[in-house]
């Protein structure tokens, strides 16, 4: 009788990792992007590391990213616009004087700072659920509480916030949709799309001060008030994955310092 193999999904690197790993990661490497020039040391080493983590799942990770970087097209040509028309430097083209070349450059290096920065941002994200954001935070900082600082409050009061996230945005898309469905007729001019944005923002306003009240009530009746503790059901251990994802960063840091320029 012939047997069948069922190949058991593999789980990428990130999803294990801890989530104070990942959060040192990041405050790691954005200095490092923003602070030596492009080509160097630490800009090939980040390049390497996400090159690294994309391989893990690379038929969905990359165009899902491509298609975050999509939506931020018309930031990125603001950004190349304004960095043209305000730096002085050498025109592009006689009959367009007022946009220069240093400009369009500079202007194109940062794009590539905050392109890098948010795929990195992009993918810790998208590999970390809320609660292990706050978990990790609550381990960041918890030592602070020996100071008198509510950490475990605070934790506790953005874990809510954070779960409530998603009634909210359900309620921001059925507002979009009624409002889709009263200007559906004809074209809008730029007035009536104003005007349905006011209209849409007003009526989320609304229904979040109508839920103010359930909001408040439910913090008391979990303990929010009296400063029960912030409760961690599983408590994850540090592995020597989180070493290699940190430790990366740190390495950067150490060969752009003692590298010479």
């Amino acid at each position: 009788m012939p047997s069948a193999t069922i190949d058991s999904p593999t789980i990428p690197f990130l999803q294990q990792c801890d989530p104070r790993a990942k959060l040192l990661t990041l405050l790691l490497l954005a200095p490092l992007l923003y602070r030596y020039p492009m080509l160097s040391w630490g800009w090939l080493g980040s390049l390497f590391m996400l090159f690294f983590i994309l391989n893990s799942n690379v038929k969905q990770e990359v165009p899902a990213l491509f298609r975050q970087w999509w939506r931020l097209r018309w930031l990125i040509v603001t950004l190349l616009l304004l960095h043209g028309l305000l730096t002085p430097g050498e025109p592009i083209w006689s009959w367009l004087p007022w946009l220069s070349w240093q400009g369009v450059r500079e202007g194109g290096q940062q794009l590539l700072r905050l392109l890098l920065l948010i795929a990195f941002a992009w993918l810790l994200v998208r590999s970390t659920t809320p609660l292990q954001w706050v978990i990790g935070l609550y381990r960041l900082f918890g030592f602070f509480q020996r100071f008198g600082v509510p950490v475990q409050q605070g934790c506790a009061l953005l874990a809510f916030a954070l779960g409530s996230m998603p009634a909210l945005m359900q309620e921001a898309r059925h507002i979009q949709e009624e409002g889709r469905l009263r200007y559906s007729g004809g074209t809008e001019r730029m007035t009536q799309r104003l005007q349905r944005v006011a209209e849409q923002g007003q009526a989320l306003l609304l229904r979040l001060l109508q839920r103010a009240y359930a909001q408040e009530e439910s913090l008391h009746l979990r303990g929010f008030a009296h400063g029960l503790p912030f409760v961690i059901l599983h408590h994850p251990r540090w592995h020597w994955r989180d070493t290699l994802l940190l430790g990366w960063p740190v390495f950067l840091w150490i060969v752009q310092g003692v590298s010479p320029g």
